[in-house]
């Protein structure tokens, strides 16, 4: 887990970076920020497949499988922030970090049991 951590929080460090330089240029924010989700993603991508779970699956299967895990984070984290924020009232900061927390939990089963496999490993449902 502490290295699943590291791992997400250096892409979250990526995306805000890189955000905050091309905003600090002049480029638009929401394209900065979705230019930072791409690198962020990247890295993460690089850091958990390597570092976090030593994964020596084929990149071609585990990065469809990390794609979809993506996909289903971004729906995870509008629908447990509209629910937190929107449904219980609950203020957009601590909203947000109870989301956050709640999908890299989510992450963290998805990637060791879907995304990051060893040679040989089935995915367990």
């Amino acid at each position: 887990m502490f290295k699943f951590l590291i791992s997400g929080g250096s892409a979250t460090v990526s995306h805000l970076s890189v955000m905050a330089f091309l905003v600090w240029i002049g480029v638009a924010p929401l394209v900065s920020t979705s230019t930072g989700v791409v690198i962020g993603a990247i890295v993460n991508y690089v850091l958990q497949y390597y570092y976090t779970f030593d994964s020596d699956v084929n990149h071609k299967k585990s990065i469809k499988n990390y794609i979809v895990t993506v996909c289903l984070s971004f729906m995870s984290n509008f629908i447990l922030f509209w629910m937190f924020h929107h449904i219980l009232g609950v203020e957009v900061i601590f909203s947000q970090l109870l989301t956050s927390a709640t999908v890299a939990i989510q992450n963290y089963i998805i990637y060791k049991k879907f995304v990051f496999l060893k040679e040989g490993e089935i995915y367990e449902v």
